[in-house]
């Protein structure tokens, strides 16, 4: 099982040699076996690779992240649709009706909601827990009250304050939060390539221009992991920093309790995702979601 994500920051040259990736800096090449990688994140605008790179990252189902000048995750490249019974897998997709997803993405939405209110509990920031309780406990299928939204706000006005706007780039949580939430972003796609699926096909987003729809519905519960990092990173910081960037990206080795095992959070993303896909092929009753309570943090030496 691929396991690395790999982040270049300085100017360099990509290459690949006897199936692995090599790095050229210009003082020694540095080799990672392709098996070993999951996914790559490119935050410097001069790094060189080739086409013939690219397309070999592909056939091994690595994604690649691109940041702009700002080190924000600005692009993402994986592969496309490589499972060897991918019309299959989206036939199961396409058959459900939209009783069946709207009932999913109550569950989602409820797990969602859940886990906020567990990070601010963390936190110690719980005077709106039960607020966030009496949206989760109100959510319809396919959440047609739009729950989800209501508990944002009351949820990240109590994290930072009633000026917080998620919009707004000049606060630096923002910055945190939209870099980690496309690493956790890139690491799903990638998982529903391997495992058949659409991602184009959403749950409860329908975009037409989005590719990533189903995506963006798998990771809501998995939203606040991010959250309780990001804001334990930047907390009390004046500027994004390399460090913060290399904390983010390493999120996907933290370690979390989920189906009575100690695992990596990337491990369970993957164990989540073909979860989804066993549902939708009717061999299994029900997805087990990821419970931010069960977050270990990025060391467990118990």
């Amino acid at each position: 099982m691929a396991y690395r994500v790999v982040l270049i920051e300085n100017e360099c040259s990509l290459h690949l040699k006897l199936n692995n990736l090599l790095i050229n800096k210009g003082e020694g090449d540095i080799w990672i076996p392709l098996d070993d990688i999951s996914m790559i994140v490119l935050d410097n605008l001069k790094i060189q690779f080739t086409v013939r790179l690219m397309s070999t990252l592909a056939e091994h189902n690595i994604g690649v992240v691109i940041c702009n000048i700002d080190h924000l995750p600005i692009g993402f490249y994986s592969s496309y649709d490589n499972h060897s019974r991918i019309s299959k897998c989206i036939g199961f997709q396409i058959d459900k009706d939209e009783e069946f997803y709207d009932a999913f993405w109550r569950a989602i939405i409820f797990q969602k909601i859940t886990n906020q209110k567990q990070v601010l509990e963390l936190l110690k920031k719980d005077s709106v827990v039960p607020k966030l309780d009496e949206f989760a406990n109100n959510i319809s299928d396919g959440d047609k009250s739009n729950r989800e939204a209501h508990a944002a706000k009351v949820y990240f006005n109590e994290l930072m304050g009633v000026t917080f706007s998620r919009g707004n780039e000049d606060i630096l949580l923002n910055s945190g939060l939209d870099y980690g939430y496309t690493i956790i972003r890139a690491y799903i796609a990638r998982l529903c390539v391997g495992y058949g699926l659409n991602s184009q096909l959403g749950i409860h987003h329908k975009n037409e221009f989005n590719r990533f729809n189903l995506v963006d519905d798998l990771m809501e519960p998995i939203r606040p992991f991010v959250d309780l990092v990001a804001y334990r990173i930047l907390d009390g910081e004046k500027y994004f920093k390399v460090e913060h960037r290399r904390k983010l990206v390493n999120i996907l080795n933290h370690r979390v309790t989920y189906m009575d095992k100690k695992m990596f959070i990337a491990n369970m993303i993957e164990e989540y995702v073909s979860q989804y896909a066993a549902f939708l092929a009717g061999k299994r009753d029900s997805v087990v979601f990821p419970q931010l309570r069960d977050y270990l943090g990025e060391e467990d030496d118990n």
